[in-house]
């Protein structure tokens, strides 16, 4: 008993470290954005856009309609559903733009994102979720082009970031582990292309 037990545990523990030796090998692989815009010969990054699909767990950097570098990416909870409340970690869907940059001590850079938006305020109104008062908050933050109320039923304070302390493992899986509060997870040198290419105002569609 204690043998086999003994060598479930050991299996599991090198297929584990498998795992995470393959994850590495595909991350040398990768390609920096910076590589990419000099293969491109793009000098200066203009109107860059990011579209993000949650069933593929993808995140696409495009310049105008050029489509430049695909990121692998984490969510929150079932990609299956779209944000409609606060604490129920999903990742919303639909037209945003980065409407804040921030450096912060857990996950490093950040890229805000202007959730919930004037459409999430509608459903959220029609639904009971917010007041009209605080739907007229957020319609006038999305029509300013900054950060809406992110303390209201509908949640808020998503934003794109990187893996944090936890970085080495969580970017060298070769499966998807979802474990955001609904924000979408990059690794940290990938964050760091992003927060230098995408201002506040870059356009970010997620489906």
């Amino acid at each position: 008993m204690i043998k086999t037990l003994s060598l479930y545990i050991g299996g599991s523990i090198i297929f584990l470290l498998g795992m995470i030796a393959y994850g590495i090998f595909l991350d040398f692989r990768k390609t920096s954005l910076n590589e990419l815009l000099i293969e491109r010969k793009i000098t200066k990054v203009e109107k860059p856009r990011l579209v993000i699909n949650r069933i593929d767990y993808k995140l696409h950097f495009y310049i105008d309609t050029i489509l430049i570098k695909t990121y692998n990416i984490a969510l929150g909870g079932n990609p299956k559903y779209s944000k409609q409340t606060k604490n129920d970690r999903y990742t919303p869907t639909g037209d945003y733009f980065i409407c804040s940059k921030k450096q912060t001590t857990g996950l490093g850079k950040i890229l805000v994102l202007n959730y919930p938006s004037i459409e999430d305020a509608v459903r959220g109104l029609r639904n009971g979720l917010i007041t009209e008062e605080e739907f007229r908050q957020i319609q006038e933050s999305y029509y300013e082009k900054e950060c809406p109320p992110m303390d209201t039923e509908l949640g808020g304070y998503m934003k794109i970031h990187g893996n944090g302390k936890f970085d080495f493992i969580l970017r060298n899986l070769p499966f998807v582990f979802n474990w955001t509060d609904g924000s979408i997870a990059v690794n940290n040198s990938e964050i760091e292309e992003l927060y230098e290419n995408c201002p506040i105002g870059t356009p970010v569609f997620i489906y």
